[in-house]
């Protein structure tokens, strides 16, 4: 549009509002950038809001409703630590570590929960899925250990005999490390448990102090790599790996472990070859434990979950008849079955492991600790939406940490919350972290009093209980087709970090599912990064941009056509954004060359082969003769999508623009987001792009009307456009 002066109306282009509005700011030197952030947050800092942020106990506690909270907490806290016990012993079995060892975790953790912890009804202590990986763990160690052994057996068959008494072939060349003191003393456990107590102790107060320092810089968000399906997947691979490890548990028969990749199917080798010296005694009693634990569980507890206020502890009461037979039976001496044997009573005492046996394994210990906070926050999570509270990440990062350091100094592994208790203990009522307290307290009556009556506890029983847990688990499989119709993406992420924790072990099961979840973002936006679209007013004042294919009543532009980028634009699908465009434009600028080119030569015309590989569209006639351009004058890219951008997908919008130039086709950019102009302005782009670049669509269009018919009035006249 023209006015009455013959000068073209200005429309809002982005550099124009940029001057206009955008504070300026003056660059600093790093050390001032340094001191203002220091000084921002000291001004900021508030030693009552930070004491309540570092110990949220305290928030719970002046809001705590003594009449009506504490009833419930006592219910659901006893309800937690009936389960924790059972439960606790038959994990720690799982990691390959004395069953009192689960005892004690159960008790530091959900105590040290309390203190930092924002999950109200979270039920801390042993993980199936933790307990399995550190099982892996000290089947390193016991690798190492047996490897140094052999050398050393070797290096004393080639010693002369007058050295021998000057050589110590104990267990990988250990004899200057004292014993650990962290557990009582009169315990029947062996050095090599004792020894393998103080790995995992010492791996877990590492990772705990790692994680303490990964909350205070603000990485909690690391665990936004692994997806829900990611995890999901995941766990329900490593409960086939639990589900496999307690076979020779509920046959009593002896098979080596078996570790690395492949390890779940040289298991079942051995586990078939071994299946004709199946004790007939522990089978039975572990068929009749499974069938008792899943009629009750499903039957009772989950049919009847809204009429019963707490659950049958059919896990418990197991336990305590399953002993008992196994007493007055003599079911160890007469039968061969594996009991429990001696449990030292009362606490360990609080030591520092010797962290030169845990240095191997850093790398394995992070990975687990990352696993047990991001199943802890998702739990969390959870339960605040229900209960309608804030999770603070950090604090649950630090909250992790801190579990681990103190299971790590009282004799402990890495632990988390379990999403089984968790359920029944908000099940049974509870209502703030307090219930921690109570679950404490019954798991502490346990190891001072209850322990040794432990004794002839069949083994067995606690594989059974560990399988009949993994149920719910395993359930999981029947909802991939509904997965599946949720979301391809998803549900093909959650079946790969399964299938590949089953193949590969945990560590690279795990790494495998988040390259592939990375994968499949690049993915997506190598598959679809532009769509058409069009303008539908939908109501007076508003328009809509939708996909030309998927939507009805696209107001039609002629000469112009609307192109929205829907990904992030890098070095990832940069060439496939250039290729898209001119495939759905119609347009390659290059393939038109190579022709122009091809047709000049053929004419012997090289005075203009020059001109034609420049593409000047004054003097390519020969070229758009045989090529006639689609009716396409102004092309307008909308960008409002595009989070981040690179130098190379930078330099793809500017061989767009130049490319499509060249033939006569004018490009412009819309609705450029605030986080991509640093990278455009620090390119030189938005300076020599400037008349390109528009607030939005409709300012775009305007400008492109008005200059469309500048244009045919010029014509008109009788002038030449170019």
């Amino acid at each position: 549009m023209v006015t009455e002066t013959g000068k073209l109306l200005h429309y809002s282009r982005l550099l124009e509002f940029e001057s206009k509005y955008r504070v300026k700011t003056q660059a600093q030197p790093v050390l001032k950038q340094l001191q203002a952030s220091i000084n921002k947050r000291i001004a900021r800092f508030n030693i009552k809001e930070s004491l309540l942020s570092f110990f949220p106990f305290i928030t719970t506690l002046r809001k705590y409703r003594l009449k009506e909270d504490l009833p419930n907490d006592v219910i659901a806290g006893f309800t937690a630590g009936i389960m924790m016990i059972p439960q606790g012993m038959a994990f720690a079995a799982l990691s390959t570590l004395p069953p009192i060892v689960g005892l004690y975790i159960s008790f530091f953790a959900s105590l040290t929960y309390f203190w930092f912890g924002t999950g109200r009804q979270l039920s801390w202590g042993c993980v199936a899925v933790l307990s399995l990986m550190i099982a892996g763990v000290l089947d390193k160690y016991d690798n190492k250990v047996n490897e140094g052994k052999i050398l050393n057996s070797l290096d004393a068959a080639a010693r002369p005999s007058f050295l021998f008494n000057f050589t110590n072939t104990s267990e990988f060349s250990n004899q200057n490390m004292s014993l650990p003191e962290n557990i009582t003393e009169g315990s029947s456990m062996s050095e090599k448990d004792l020894r393998r107590i103080e790995v995992a102790s010492g791996v877990t107060l590492i990772a705990g102090l790692l994680l303490i320092f990964m909350s205070m810089i603000g990485l909690s968000r690391i665990t936004n790599l692994m997806s829900n399906s990611l995890i999901t997947g995941f766990t329900v691979g490593i409960s086939f790996h639990v589900a496999t490890s307690q076979l020779k548990g509920i046959l009593g028969i002896k098979i080596p472990r078996h570790t690395g990749i492949m390890s779940i199917v040289y298991t079942w080798i051995g586990v078939l070859r071994n299946v004709p010296n199946t004790n007939i005694a522990t089978l039975l009693t572990s068929v009749i434990s499974i069938a008792i634990l899943y009629l009750v569980k499903t039957c009772v507890n989950e049919r009847f979950r809204h009429r019963l206020r707490v659950p049958i502890p059919i896990e418990l009461l197991v336990i305590i008849v399953g002993t008992l037979i196994a007493k007055f039976v003599n079911f160890h001496k007469d039968f061969k079955v594996d009991v429990v044997k001696e449990i030292p009573i009362g606490l360990p005492p609080p030591k520092i492991p010797d962290l030169e046996l845990a240095t191997d394994y850093i790398g394995d210990g992070l990975v687990i600790i990352i696993i047990a906070y991001a199943q802890t926050l998702a739990m969390a999570k959870t339960m605040g939406l229900k209960h309608n509270y804030v999770i603070n990440a950090n604090q649950e990062m630090f909250a992790s940490g801190a579990c681990a350091v103190v299971c790590g100094i009282f004799s402990g592994y890495i632990c988390g919350a379990s999403v089984s208790r968790s359920v029944v203990q908000d099940g049974a009522g509870g209502r703030t972290q307090v219930a921690s307290l109570f679950a404490a307290g019954l798991v502490l009556l346990v190891i001072m009093v209850l322990a040794p009556f432990f004794y002839h506890l069949p083994m067995c029983i606690l594989s059974s209980i560990i399988l009949v847990n993994l149920l719910s688990m395993f359930q999981k499989i029947l909802e991939i087709p509904k997965e599946w119709r949720k979301s391809r993406y998803d549900c093909a992420v959650w079946v790969c970090a399964c299938v590949a924790t089953i193949i590969l072990n945990a560590d690279f099961g795990l790494l495998a599912g988040i390259l592939f979840s990375l994968f499949l973002v690049a993915l997506r936006g190598m598959l679809t990064p532009i769509i058409e679209t069009g303008q539908i007013h939908a109501s007076a004042g508003n328009v809509e941009l939708r996909s030309v294919n998927r939507y009805s009543d696209i107001a039609p532009l002629k000469d112009v056509r609307i192109f929205k980028i829907k990904t992030p634009l890098y070095f990832v699908n940069a060439d496939i954004f250039t290729s898209k465009i001119f495939s759905k434009t119609g347009i390659n600028p290059i393939k038109m060359k190579r022709q122009s080119q091809t047709y000049i030569v053929k004419n012997n015309d090289s005075g203009k082969l020059d001109q034609a590989i420049a593409l000047d569209v004054a003097n390519t006639e020969h070229l758009l003769e045989k090529n006639p351009l689609p009716c396409l004058k102004v092309l307008i890219l909308h960008t409002a999508e595009v989070s981040f951008i690179d130098l190379m997908g930078v330099q793809a919008l500017q061989f767009v623009i130049t490319e499509l130039s060249l033939v006569g086709i004018e490009v412009l950019i819309t609705d450029v987001p605030e986080s991509i102009l640093p990278m455009l302005k620090s390119t030189g782009f938005l300076d020599k792009n400037s008349d390109r670049l528009y607030l939005s669509v409709d300012a775009a269009l305007a400008s492109t009307i008005t200059q469309l018919n500048s244009r045919t009035d010029v014509l008109s006249s009788g002038d030449s456009v170019l």
